[in-house]
Order: C-alpha cells, then sequence, then structure tokens
C-alpha cells in the first residue's frame, strides 16, 4: 500500500474530511511522524485542508532541546509551520502518576490546546501497524479483556490515527524515496519504559523472524477484539435504550438494575464510550455506582474526570458534573453561512454547512439538526442562549409555545436551560440542539439542506464529533417526533 492513497482514503473515508478542515500533526521529528507529515502536505491541498506540526519539549533528556530544533527544521524543509513549546514532565508530574503515562497527558493536553488555538477539527497521530501489534502485546501482557485488546483506535474524538493500515519499514521506505532524513529519539531505548520492554525484551522482532506476518496477525486479533466489542455495546444499547444527549448520554435505569452484576462494568463502559469518553470509569467507581444503584431511589455518584452519573425520572444519566460557577451571561455570535465560530462560554464549536438529504435528518439526533432554511450562501443567523419572551413552533405544533416552557416539560434540566445554544434567524428560534426544530424549517423536497451540528472544544475527552457520519440513537419517548 502507498502512504498517499492511504491517507487520502482514510481522511476521506474514515474522518469524512471538508475542505478548511485544519490537521495537526503530532510531530516529534522521527521518522513515523515526519512520514506522516511528508504525506498530509502531499495529500492535503487536494482535499483543501490546512496542516500543522506541534512539537512538545519533554525535557526527560539533555538532547531534548536539540530535537526539538530539528523538528523545526524538517518541518520548515516540508513547507508546514511547526510549533514548539517545551512543558519538563518532572515538574509536572501529579502525585504518582508513571512518568510514561504523565508525559502523554502533557502532550495531548498540548496537541489540543493547539488544535483549539488554530482553529483545527483533527490531531493526527503517526501511530501505525507495529504499533499496534506492540500494544496488543502490552495489554496482553497485563491481562487485558476484548477491549484492551481491541488496541489502538483509528478515530478517538478529534484524534486521527490514519497509518495503522502500514508497518514501520513501509514508512520508511516512503522517506527513503522521497530522500528524507529524519531524528531518532534516545529515549526509546529505555527499558524501563513497557512499550520499549515489548519492543526490546519481548523482542517484537524476534517474533517476526519467526513469524514473518506477526504484526499483521496481532493487528487481524485488535481488529476482531473491537468488532467484539462493537457488538456487545450495540446489543447493550438497545436492551438499554440508551441514547446520545446534549449534556451525555443516558439508559434506562429500570433496565440497568434488571442486568446481572458481570453486564454493569461493559454497560457503563459502553455509556461513556457513547458520550465520547475516552476512557471508561475507574472499578471502585463502577461498585460504588452499582451499590447506588441496586439500593433503589434517586442517586448521583462521581465517576471521574469531570463527570457523574445520576438517576433522574426514570433514566440513569452519564454529565459533566455542575460547576460551581454560575449560568454563562447572555451571549449571542452572528454566523455568516455556511461557516464555523466558537462558543467560548460553553467550550464547543457550532458549523453549518450544506448537505444532501441524508435518513438521520428524520430521527432524533441532539448535536446536529437539518433545516430547510433559504439557500442562499451569505445568509447570517445567530447563535445565542435564550432571553425571555423567545417562542418557537416545535415540529407538527400548530402554534408557537414558550422556550421556558418547553424545556420544563421536555425535562432539561434546570442548570443546562440557560447553556443550550439555540439557533436563531432574527426573533425567530430555529433549532433547540436535543428539544425541537420549529416546524417552518424543517426538512420537506429539498434535495439540499442545512446542516446545523455542535462540536466540542473542551479537550480529547470530551463528547467525539463522530455522530455526524453516523445514525442516531432511538428518540426519546418524550417526544417521538423528529426533534
Amino acid at each position: 500500500m502507498h502512504l498517499l492513497d492511504v491517507l487520502e482514503a482514510f481522511l476521506i473515508d474514515e474522518a469524512g474530511a471538508r475542505p478548511g478542515d485544519g490537521v495537526v500533526v503530532a510531530f516529534s521529528g522521527g521518522a513515523d511522524s515526519t512520514a506522516l507529515l511528508h504525506g498530509l502536505t502531499r495529500v492535503a491541498p487536494g482535499l483543501g485542508l490546512r496542516v500543522v506540526a506541534a512539537h512538545l519539549d519533554h525535557a526527560l533528556d539533555p538532547g531534548s532541546a536539540e530535537r526539538a530544533d530539528a523538528a523545526r527544521s524538517i518541518a520548515t524543509r516540508l513547507g508546514v509551520p511547526c510549533l514548539v513549546e517545551r512543558r519538563p514532565v518532572p515538574a509536572a508530574r501529579r502525585g504518582g502518576a508513571g512518568l510514561e503515562a504523565e508525559a502523554r497527558r502533557i502532550r495531548y493536553a498540548f496537541l489540543d490546546e493547539v488544535r483549539r488555538a488554530q482553529g483545527c477539527r483533527w490531531i493526527a497521530t503517526a501511530h501505525h501497524r507495529d504499533d499496534q501489534a506492540e500494544t496488543v502485546l502490552l495489554r496482553a501482557r497485563f491481562g487485558s479483556g476484548p477491549l484492551g485488546l481491541a488496541g489502538i483506535q483509528p478515530r478517538r474524538g478529534p484524534i486521527l490515527r490514519p497509518l495503522l493500515a502500514l508497518c514501520r519499514a513501509d514508512l520508511r521506505a516512503a522517506l527513503e524515496t522521497e530522500g528524507l532524513s529524519w531524528i531518532d529519539d534516545p529515549t526509546n531505548l529505555d527499558r524501563a519504559r513497557p512499550r520499549n520492554a515489548i519492543r526490546r525484551v519481548l523482542a517484537l522482532a524476534a517474533a517476526e523472524a519467526a513469524a514473518p506476518d506477526v504484526a499483521e496477525r496481532l493487528a487481524r486479533v485488535a481488529a476482531r477484539a473491537d468488532g467484539a466489542r462493537a457488538a456487545a455495546d450495540r446489543t447493550l444499547a438497545r436492551a438499554l435504550e440508551s441514547r446520545r444527549e446534549f449534556d451525555g448520554a443516558s439508559v434506562s435505569l429500570s433496565a440497568m438494575r434488571r442486568l446481572p452484576s458481570t453486564l454493569v462494568t461493559p454497560a457503563l463502559a459502553m455509556l461513556h464510550r457513547q458520550a465520547g469518553l475516552e476512557y471508561p470509569a475507574s472499578r471502585r467507581a463502577a461498585a460504588e455506582i452499582e451499590g447506588q444503584m441496586r439500593r433503589g431511589g434517586l442517586f448521583a455518584c462521581d465517576c471521574g474526570r469531570g463527570w457523574m452519573w445520576e438517576a433522574r425520572a426514570a433514566r440513569m444519566h452519564l454529565v459533566r458534573r455542575e460547576r460551581k460557577e454560575p449560568a454563562p451571561d447572555l451571549f449571542t455570535y452572528t454566523l455568516e453561512l455556511p461557516g464555523e465560530l466558537e462558543v467560548k462560554e460553553l467550550s464547543l464549536r457550532f458549523r453549518v454547512l450544506v448537505s444532501p438529504v441524508l435518513p438521520w435528518m428524520f430521527e432524533v439526533s441532539p448535536r446536529r439538526a437539518a433545516l430547510a432554511l433559504p439557500a442562499e450562501h451569505g445568509r447570517r443567523v445567530t447563535v445565542r442562549n435564550r432571553r425571555p419572551g423567545d417562542l418557537i413552533r416545535p415540529l407538527g405544533w400548530q402554534k408557537s409555545c414558550r422556550v421556558k416552557d418547553l424545556l420544563i416539560n421536555r425535562k432539561v434540566a434546570r442548570r443546562d436551560r440557560s447553556r443550550l445554544p439555540l439557533l436563531a434567524s432574527g426573533p425567530d428560534v430555529i433549532w433547540i440542539p436535543g428539544v425541537a426544530i420549529d416546524d417552518r424549517f424543517k426538512v420537506g423536497t429539498e434535495r439540499q439542506v442545512w446542516l446545523a451540528e455542535i462540536l466540542p472544544t473542551g479537550g480529547l475527552a470530551a463528547e467525539s464529533d463522530h455522530e455526524t457520519a453516523q445514525a442516531p440513537s432511538a428518540a426519546p419517548k418524550s417526544f417521538s417526533r423528529r426533534a
């Protein structure tokens, strides 16, 4: 497989890249990330993408600053701007966190800051098939189940791993063909690091000598484990009547209580994935919520990383912990169509673009909506929170009602009512995410419509925007018509 063909196919088919999207490349200057950056510089112009490189100096060894300068030089030769920053990991280390885990946390936080500052949609990393094989071996060493053996995901929120179909040798061959050089990181030889132990001590290279396709076989293990995990998620989602919501995800509380104990932890992990979180809750948190759930009544339980489980009415919700700060002040943003803007008060991006009519547009989706707005480009709409006296005529209704009354009727939590980003045209409220579309803007016989969607900007554990390419979850029972 050719590097450029793999990248182009991934960006189109897996990422759904659109002209104007920006990609931040996690750039170490090593062979893998240099191949990724080189490949993106070749395919990006044809797809209308912007490419930015970002290099973080962890200050873990005396030569790290020199490598940072070398990485910047390589990016410059490839014609790509490179943002370099130094953040010493030892000084920022939290409590008993491992050095490697802490370096990863700091690195991804830096990459996401660059992504938001540069107005980019994606972060691309250079993980490849050999990395996938090493990950499967590493997780097998620690006794991981199917989720762990699924290995590195090709897409997780804003993070793309477009090179998983290629091996390390493929990438180096591509660089050698182009006469491109790279730098080597001596920390990759440190056998105290678990991944390096897999690479050196357990000798993946030796395994390949005995079975040349061992990396490919391990990649198949990861693919099958991921398929099993996805099938289990679908089964649990149906049984628990799960759905995505504006503030996270939820399941039927009575169905959760009927689950045997052995399925509670997988069900909670499914709920976290549905909300777009990168990691499931800890075993301790899962045990605590199961105990509260079995005792009956309403409950709330912190599940870490800024999120909590809580029972409301007949459903169990996974939501962000309620912040202590007050609701945001009144805000209004003007958006020219097609376009995208950041709502800083809510840590999200709001985008409206042209789309063909698709089947999901006639179902409920909490973070996107199809709207039959007048078709001319350059039309202006506003994104704002609610105001006293706001009215909307929900789909299928014959008359308008107050937005405030509708939010109460649809059981939107009080804390969220001032945080919903309403889309409006002049005085008319067009869309309340997850609640209602105004009947006057419903999709009819149009062949093209305006697609409005909400994208997170609040970090890598925020909700994934991948649902724009997937079918939405089932409609809430409280409003079965398309919202």
